[in-house]
């Protein structure tokens, strides 16, 4: 899309993170007295990419996995090369009582990203086969008990993408909201 080469992503991200982080910590060409640096999360999921997160941002940001990839896979590698890295879990959840036909809605507009190499190795890694079955649909407390297993794998921060129609929504942001308040 910008015109980049995508034959060597992980070099590509090294040397953006290097020259990114130069200029937000004020050693770069940019400086703003008295600001200080936002958080980098790199969205990392392979094994080299989590080292880099660990080694020049601040953690990283998954999408698509399960708790188990957070505990087995995603924080062994990056707590090796980084103390205390932050590790966000995109999750998509819905309190509903229909968690099938949500699931059948997002395939509809999400399901192509399993065919994606990066999503099919790590579908792959969880035993699944499409990206909508790491959805967390169910009632409050099923989602609660899922957000849980989230915190208890390793993941620091929990975002929260809602599905489902907007009474789902709603219930789901409320729940997370009390999620969010009782920690």
């Amino acid at each position: 899309m910008s015109g980049l080469s995508y034959d060597r992503p992980a070099h590509h991200t090294r040397e953006y993170l290097t020259a990114l982080r130069a200029e937000l910590s004020g050693t770069g060409h940019i400086r703003v007295p008295g600001a200080q640096p936002p958080s980098v999360l790199l969205s990392a999921l392979g094994p080299v990419m989590l080292r880099i997160a660990g080694e020049l941002a601040d953690g990283t940001i998954t999408v698509w996995t399960t708790p188990a990839t957070i505990a087995d896979h995603i924080r062994p590698r990056i707590d090796a090369v980084a103390k205390d890295p932050r590790v966000v879990a995109a999750v998509m959840l819905s309190v509903t009582a229909r968690p099938d036909a949500v699931r059948d809605e997002v395939a509809g507009v999400l399901g192509f990203a399993s065919d994606f190499a990066s999503y099919r190795t790590l579908l792959e890694r969880q035993g699944q086969s499409n990206v909508v079955e790491t959805i967390v649909a169910g009632d409050e407390d099923t989602v609660a008990a899922a957000v849980s297993a989230y915190a208890a794998a390793g993941a620091t921060d929990v975002l929260v993408s809602l599905v489902g129609d907007d009474a789902e929504k709603a219930r789901t942001l409320k729940l997370a909201g009390e999620l969010a308040a009782s920690l």
